[in-house]
C-alpha cells in the first residue's frame, strides 16, 4: 500500500504558508517594493525641486532685465504703466458695472443726443479722421518708443 498520504493532495504541503518561500519571503518583497516606491518618490521630488529652482532663476533673471530696462527708460516706463493701468481700470469697470442710463441720455434734449447725425459733412469727416487717429494711437506710440521696448 502506498504511504500514509492517502486522501491528501500531493502539493498541499508545498503551498502552505504563502508558497515556496514561506511568509518571510512575502515580507521581504513588500519591503523591497516599499523601498522602490520611496526611491521613485525621492527622484520625483528631486526633479520637481530642480524644475522649481530653474524656473525661479529664470524669473529672477527676467525681472532684473525688466528693472534695468525701466531704469534706462523711466519716462516711457511710467507712461506705459499708466496706460496699462488706465486701460485695465476701464475694462474692469465696464465688466463690473451694470448698464445704467448715462448723464447725457438723462439730461440732454433729443436734438442734442442725435447731433452726430445732423452735423455737416466736413465736420463728420473731421470727426472720422479723429476717431481713426485714436484707433491708430497704439501703433503711433509704439513707433516713438525705443526698439528695445518694442521687441517681442
Amino acid at each position: 500500500m502506498p504511504s500514509g498520504n492517502q486522501g491528501r493532495p500531493q502539493d498541499q504541503g508545498r503551498h502552505r504558508n504563502g508558497g515556496a518561500g514561506g511568509g518571510a519571503g512575502g515580507r521581504e518583497s513588500s519591503a523591497n517594493m516599499g523601498q522602490r516606491v520611496q526611491e521613485g518618490a525621492g527622484q520625483v521630488a528631486n526633479q520637481v525641486r530642480e524644475g522649481y529652482d530653474s524656473a525661479r532663476e529664470e524669473l529672477g533673471r527676467r525681472y532684473r532685465r525688466a528693472e534695468g530696462m525701466m531704469a534706462r527708460n523711466p519716462t516711457p516706463s511710467v507712461l506705459i504703466g499708466f496706460g496699462i493701468g488706465f486701460g485695465l481700470g476701464l475694462v474692469v469697470t465696464t465688466l463690473l458695472s451694470e448698464r445704467r442710463e448715462t448723464w447725457a441720455e438723462r439730461y440732454l434734449p433729443d436734438r442734442l443726443r442725435s447731433l452726430p447725425d445732423s452735423l455737416p459733412d466736413s465736420l463728420q469727416d473731421t470727426l472720422e479722421q479723429l476717431s481713426e487717429s485714436v484707433r491708430n494711437l497704439p501703433d503711433a506710440i509704439k513707433s516713438q518708443l525705443p526698439r528695445s521696448m518694442t521687441r517681442r
